[in-house]
């Protein structure tokens, strides 16, 4: 990349991004803090947690673009009406791997509900949620871990893509069936075909989540590798919805290898967390930003040690030859339309 901008107003960029990183460190952290003590007001309680000093004016732009915005109340009102909620009730379930139960969020516990917001200037929001009630959802453990479940967070950040769903509808990931099952008792959709590759997970959804589903008909079961599955014809198919990581950090370099092998496909694909997904690509995009400002050639981006730094060298080679002249060109190379074009 050939960066010809002023130096101060890339790092105005390069700082956003650096508090972007902590910002959502900071409040993943709370949320496990807000598991073990008590809280009445999360203003004062976050910031004596993060030791910020509003009267400095970092910690006050850091506090007022990234913390107090995140940090919301939500209502179990939201989800008393939710199919699955009402009719998925699952009696426990344990073997020596896996546990299907009932766990609950505590008055106050934070959580995140929802995908991150990014604002025009790439100010990344993360939002969290709090209820003033305990609030039970469905989860399975892995080895005391939980792995899947049915929290507000599964809840909101798959609405638009079980809206958008319809006729043929494919799925990559089973979890709790969560998706399959409130895409199947759509009118408009026809058949759900999973594809899941852990016989335990599916056997957990067959045994004890299915029978209590009145369409069941509708939804088919694939055992078999996601990435194999997508290199058949999915002309058949009318919608693909992609949910096989855990966040957006590990989901990152699956997103990719799914956009290349999908390039060619004739299936509308949805991806799960996909805001937040691009949100570390342009992460990874500032990286090769400011190690232009640092000077850094071909030679050091030869070798990987992880997939990010694999993802990190692909940039440098595929933007080597943009030039950043002004502001606007730099603003550019971040949107999402501009990183699209980059997988």
């Amino acid at each position: 990349m050939i960066i010809k901008l002023n130096k101060k107003v890339v790092e105005k960029y390069l700082l956003e991004k650096e508090m972007n990183i902590a910002a959502a460190q900071s409040l993943f952290d709370y949320c496990f803090y807000t598991r073990d003590v008590t809280i009445k007001n999360h203003k004062k309680e976050i910031i004596d947690y993060l030791e910020l000093n509003l009267e400095n004016d970092e910690d006050k732009y850091f506090y007022n673009s990234r913390i107090e915005p995140a940090i919301k109340e939500i209502s179990s009102d939201d989800y008393k009406n939710n199919y699955y909620r009402i009719h998925i009730n699952p009696t426990p379930y344990k073997n020596k791997q896996y546990e299907l139960k009932y766990l609950s969020f505590k008055p106050y516990q934070c959580l995140p509900y929802e995908d991150v917001k990014i604002s025009k200037n790439f100010v990344e929001t993360s939002q969290i949620g709090y209820f003033l009630q305990e609030f039970k959802y469905l989860a399975v453990l892995k080895n005391d871990v939980v792995w899947m479940s049915t929290d507000p967070n599964e809840i909101n950040t798959m609405r638009d893509s079980i809206n958008a769903a319809n006729g043929n509808v494919l799925a990559f990931g089973l979890g709790l069936g969560y998706y399959p099952i409130m895409c199947a008792i759509k009118d408009n959709v026809k058949s759900v075909t999973v594809v899941e590759k852990d016989q335990a997970i599916i056997d957990i959804f067959n045994k004890h989540i299915l029978p209590l589903f009145e369409f069941k008909n509708k939804i088919k079961i694939v055992r078999a590798d996601a990435f194999d599955f997508a290199k058949k014809d999915l002309s058949s198919l009318d919608y693909l919805f992609i949910d096989i990581w855990h966040n957006p950090e590990d989901g990152l370099p699956l997103y990719l290898r799914f956009k290349k092998l999908l390039k060619n496909k004739q299936i509308k694909v949805a991806y799960w967390l996909e805001k937040s997904i691009l949100a570390m690509y342009r992460r990874c995009l500032l990286t090769v930003v400011e190690e232009s400002l640092l000077g850094y050639k071909d030679s050091n981006y030869m070798k990987a040690k992880n997939d990010y730094d694999r993802i990190i060298n692909d940039l440098y080679f595929k933007t080597k030859n943009v030039v950043i002249n002004k502001e606007n060109d730099l603003i550019k190379i971040l949107q999402d339309n501009y990183l699209l074009k980059l997988v």
